[in-house]
């Protein structure tokens, strides 16, 4: 698979994580599309640990309970329990509840939603067992 098909970003792997910063306007279905094609690429490449820095995506409202419900789900399905996610995005987009977390997490993704670069680091290249 070829990396995402964002004109504005290409992931840069260190090790073994890739970082992912997609800018742009763009609808939701497009957002979650070039998710998911950054999900996949990680997989087929077997990079384990992804990072996705989308709080430069713009042009859609806070998603619907039912839409992260989906795209999570969507997303789980294309890590196949491969790839370890941070998500990073802006605060006015974050579920309290972090219900889509909680959703891919059921479907066997392990992933986290972060408003700041650092924490979402911490979390996902922290070292095995800590």
């Amino acid at each position: 698979m070829n990396p995402p098909e964002n004109p504005n970003a290409k992931p840069l792997v260190i090790g073994d994580c890739a970082y992912y910063r997609p800018a742009g306007k763009v609808t939701m279905d497009e957002a979650v599309e070039l998710l998911d094609q950054a999900i996949a690429w990680a997989r087929d490449q077997r990079i384990p640990k992804l990072f996705i820095n989308a709080k430069a995506l713009v042009g859609f409202p806070s998603p619907s309970l039912p839409a992260r419900y989906f795209f999570c789900r969507r997303w789980a399905a294309t890590a196949r329990s491969q790839v370890q996610m941070a998500l990073v995005i802006r605060p006015e987009m974050m579920d309290p509840e972090k219900f889509g977390v909680l959703v891919a997490q059921n479907a066997g993704m392990n992933t986290d939603v972060f408003t700041e670069e650092t924490e979402a680091l911490d979390w996902l290249l922290r070292p095995a067992g800590a």
